[in-house]
């Protein structure tokens, strides 16, 4: 019963976080001889950098151990303290999307090359602006 009860929790704060980091990657299973949950997250470059991430890690890290003891997870960067099989589960962030304005933009004076009657169109797109490299689109996403 404990187990299915920390398997819970972990799964859905490991679902929230891949939703708040849409850059984070977990792996996490089982281990049937350290008797816990394993969990691996990366990658460590943006782990690094993200004092919020850590934050959140650290507290529920806090959490799990106060609430289960020695039966909480363990925790780790890209496998360093352990390594996990190849039976793994993986969970990838999701990219949110946004949705901005596109139209016309008005402007005081006569010269501006913009129309002020188009209309104005929304429009939903990726966190990241920038296409990859091989998209034809590149020089119009540079300049934006």
């Amino acid at each position: 019963m404990k187990k299915e009860n920390i398997e819970k929790k972990l799964r859905s704060w490991l679902s929230e976080m891949t939703k708040k980091y849409c850059w984070l990657r977990i792996k996490f299973e089982f281990s049937e001889v350290e008797g816990v949950y394993m969990v691996s997250f990366s990658p460590a470059s943006k782990i690094e950098r993200s004092d919020d991430f850590n934050k959140d890690a650290m507290q529920f890290a806090d959490d799990m151990d106060n609430e289960f003891g020695p039966d909480a997870p363990l925790f780790t960067e890209e496998e360093e303290l352990f390594k996990l099989s190849e039976t793994a589960e993986t969970m990838v962030g999701h990219i949110s999307t946004t949705t901005i304005a596109v139209g016309p933009v008005k402007v005081h004076n006569d010269n501006s090359w913009t129309s002020p009657i188009a209309p104005q169109v929304y429009v939903e797109v990726k966190k990241n602006f920038r296409p990859s490299a091989s998209s034809k689109e590149i020089n119009y996403a540079s300049a934006a």
